[in-house]
């Protein structure tokens, strides 16, 4: 299964981003516990769909801090991310 196949990041414009508040509060939560007052970099993965130019964000996943290779980690990370979700959309379609 190739997620990234959805039109193969559709050549139409992003004209509007609408974030559900519970993926801006998970957002701002993480920060809070993980890296105010501080350096760190907070890292997760947003999640949605894109329709006629609109990007719908419904979801977040949040990164632990990064003390190790930065883009493998990253990649490491996002990787394991749409493996789960991935499975969760098996489960769901197959019921």
């Amino acid at each position: 299964m190739d997620v990234i196949k959805t039109q193969q990041i559709s050549s139409r414009p992003i004209e509007k981003v609408v974030v559900h508040p519970l993926v801006l509060l998970s957002i701002v939560d993480n920060f809070n516990r993980v890296a105010k007052d501080t350096r760190k970099r907070v890292v997760g993965v947003l999640l949605g769909s894109s329709f006629r130019g609109t990007v719908d964000v419904t979801n977040s996943y949040a990164g632990s801090d990064l003390s190790f290779s930065f883009s493998f980690s990253i990649t490491a990370f996002l990787y394991s991310i749409v493996r789960v979700v991935a499975r969760i959309c098996a489960l769901i379609l197959s019921s």
